[in-house]
């Protein structure tokens, strides 16, 4: 027979990597979800780029209070609606010029 006893394995590592797993594919399922909301709006609903946009940034900070997340949650979301926001005044800008 063998030693190995149902229950008493060290399954330590197996749960860090299940925890890793669930965490990026919430963090990635969201993004995708509130991109493609964004996309949606602008594109398809004919709103503003911008009006869109802030819509989205509430929606991702609810979304980050419900699912409990951390300071980080609300950095990237920010850093992301920053980083959208100069691309698109960019945009507009380069636009007008022509």
């Amino acid at each position: 027979m063998s030693a190995y006893e149902h229950g008493h394995q060290d399954i330590s590592a197996h749960k860090g990597t299940y925890e890793a797993i669930n965490r990026l594919l919430m963090w990635s399922s969201v993004l995708i979800g509130l991109s493609t909301l964004y996309l949606s709006m602008v594109f398809a609903g004919g709103m503003n780029w911008f009006s869109s946009l802030i819509i989205v940034y509430v929606l991702s900070i609810l979304v980050g209070m419900a699912l409990k997340r951390g300071g980080t949650w609300y950095a990237v979301m920010t850093g992301v609606t920053v980083l959208t926001t100069i691309i698109g005044w960019a945009v507009t800008l380069f636009a007008s010029m022509i």
